[in-house]
């Protein structure tokens, strides 16, 4: 077991010193960022380029987990309740929508050799694909991850062991990807989601979250003991710092759900308007 260390006082220089160049996140960061950008060059070559605005968010996506894991935040999250929050919504509201928005399964399926593309093909066609690509099973998983992790022992225990650290991040990071997959990426998926769906499901998801927000917040003591040993690098009480966290989690969690809910609604109008042009074209040519 390690205990964590109290980061530097939070001022602009030792802000700027504190990165943690963990090679467990980099490596995977730099790995996927290579793989994508092989796919763009392959595409590019074939004639057939991958959407532009795309590329651009995975790439942005990938910018956010690196932000979260290896800048300054991922050290003073160790010793603040209320930064960790901020991590984990980057890793769970942010980093993923963006890397859904990228639809890597596309450019990989366009970009690789035949034998992997049909064997991404039968992957997802797998019953434990459609399973995870279905909404229901989406929204429990994140909604589920969130309060295991902050209601459970669990949370303290990864602010004491590093291996258990990395397995929350993992947890964070992949239900949110199983949940965002369906609601905004372009990728084919084994459970294949109407947008009525995707704005229920990202309705759904604020009251749960609000709800957990307020146990957080009207907890009156700290209910982590890690956090209550090691006071915040700017000096507030360990219970003032939680129910920072904890306000953080409701404003911005919900912020970025109703967000959420515009850009997947401009999508059903854009979609709908594209469908009616058709609809109509072919009626005129018809007549």
């Amino acid at each position: 077991m390690v205990l964590p260390s109290v980061p530097p006082d939070a001022r602009a220089a030792t802000i700027l010193t504190s990165w943690t160049l963990n090679p467990l996140a980099i490596v995977p960061i730099v790995a996927a960022a290579w793989l994508y950008a092989m796919g763009l060059r392959r595409a590019a070559r074939a004639g057939t380029p991958h959407p532009r605005r795309a590329a651009v968010a995975f790439f942005a996506g990938l910018a956010v987990v690196a932000l979260a894991l290896a800048s300054p935040i991922d050290a003073y999250a160790e010793a603040s309740f209320s930064v960790h929050m901020a991590q984990h919504l980057l890793l769970t509201l942010l980093a993923p929508p963006l890397l859904a928005l990228g639809a890597p399964i596309t450019l990989t399926l366009r970009t690789t050799h035949l034998g992997t593309a049909r064997l991404v093909s039968r992957l997802l066609r797998t019953q434990v694909a459609v399973v995870l690509s279905n909404p229901v099973v989406g929204w429990t998983l994140f909604v589920g991850v969130a309060f295991v992790i902050h209601l459970t022992p669990l949370f303290d225990l990864a602010l004491r062991i590093p291996a258990v650290h990395a397995l929350e991040h993992a947890l964070w990071l992949g239900a949110a990807l199983v949940y965002w997959l369906p609601i905004v990426g372009r990728d084919p998926t084994g459970h294949p989601t109407g947008y009525p769906v995707r704005l229920l499901s990202l309705f759904l998801a604020m009251p749960a979250m609000s709800f957990l927000a307020l146990a957080i917040y009207s907890a009156g003591t700290p209910l982590y003991p890690t956090y209550a040993s090691l006071p915040p690098p700017w000096g507030s009480s360990a219970l003032t710092d939680q129910r920072g966290g904890a306000t953080m989690m409701w404003l911005v969690g919900n912020l970025a759900l109703v967000v959420a809910m515009l850009v997947v609604a401009a999508a059903w109008k854009r979609d709908e308007d594209a469908r009616q042009g058709r609809l109509e074209a072919r009626a005129a040519g018809e007549g």
